[in-house]
This record gives C-alpha cells, sequence and structure tokens, in this order.
C-alpha cells in the first residue's frame, strides 16, 4: 500500500494531479490511501481523505510499504524514523503552494543524504515512481553533538553583532 500524504496544514493539489497521472499511465498498481488536505482536489481513482486524526494518520503511515508526500521536516523525520521509503515533491513557491522555497531546500538536501528520492515536478515523478519500489533510505543518524555545536556559533554570532 501506498500512504500519499500532503501533511496537516494546506492542501496540495499539483502532488494529488501528479499521483492520479502515474496511476492511471499505469505507473502505480498498488492500493493508494491518500490524506489530501483542507479543501484540496478530490482523485478519481484512488481513496483519498481530507484529514485523519494523529493515531489514524500513525496507522496508515505505519501500514504503508511506501509514502508519497509533500517535503515537509514532519512527514520526512517519520520516514526516517520508521526506514519507509519515501518519494517527495516539495512544495513550491512559484506555484504559490508556499511563501518561500524552503521545501526545495529541505528536499534537496535530504535527497543528497539518501534518507527520501525526490521529485520536483510530475514528469520527474513518474520517473521516479519506478525507483521507489527498490529504494533503500540510508539510515538517518542523530548528531546532538553536531546541533549543539551549530547552536552555540550561532548564538555567539548573534552576541557579536550586538
Amino acid at each position: 500500500m501506498i500512504f500519499v500524504t500532503v501533511g496537516t496544514s494546506f492542501p496540495f493539489d499539483r502532488l494529488i494531479y501528479a499521483v492520479e497521472a502515474a496511476v492511471r499511465r499505469g505507473l502505480i498498481t498498488e492500493e493508494i490511501t491518500a490524506q489530501v488536505g483542507i479543501g484540496g482536489y478530490r482523485p478519481k481513482v484512488f481513496t483519498a481523505v481530507e484529514s485523519l486524526d494523529k493515531k489514524e494518520y500513525d496507522r496508515c503511515f505505519e501500514k504503508a510499504d511506501y509514502i508519497v508526500a509533500h517535503a515537509g521536516m514532519g512527514t520526512i523525520s517519520m520516514a526516517c524514523q520508521l526506514q519507509k521509503p519515501i518519494l517527495v515533491m516539495p512544495r513550491q513557491k512559484c506555484y504559490r503552494e508556499l511563501v518561500n522555497d524552503h521545501q526545495m531546500e529541505t528536499a534537496h538536501k535530504f535527497e543528497a543524504l539518501g534518507h527520501v528520492l525526490a521529485a520536483y515536478d510530475e514528469e520527474d515523478l513518474f520517473v521516479k515512481i519506478s525507483r521507489l519500489k527498490s529504494f533503500v533510505p540510508v539510515q538517518r543518524k542523530s548528531q546532538p553533538e553536531k546541533l549543539a555545536e551549530c547552536v552555540h556559533l550561532f548564538l555567539l554570532d548573534m552576541v557579536k553583532e550586538k
């Protein structure tokens, strides 16, 4: 089963259209459950709900063989924690899906580290969806010391500026 999620805040119709087109082309044959967001497009070829409570969301995520999602940190972190193969499509400022392109940066970074596959448009999703089934994400390792050092350096810079 593939779990498609757009996160909990906003619809992400571009992703849902792309997944639906992949199903119509025969690129996806697995059962799909999708959480499409408030006011979002409702696909015709797979099961979709507006939102899920936390318990049901977690159940769908854990049950899924693969995840297709926006490039939100909560979704990526959960996939990394559960070692789920995930294909992300970042929301983009040029489509007025966000006010900036932080999801693009997140997708690029996590893809470079081998934690996710990333698609940046519909055609890219069609190509990467076939790789999802054989994708084994690199296990994410916690580095609290490195994070503490980055925060320390940031705070030192803040003090120097004053």
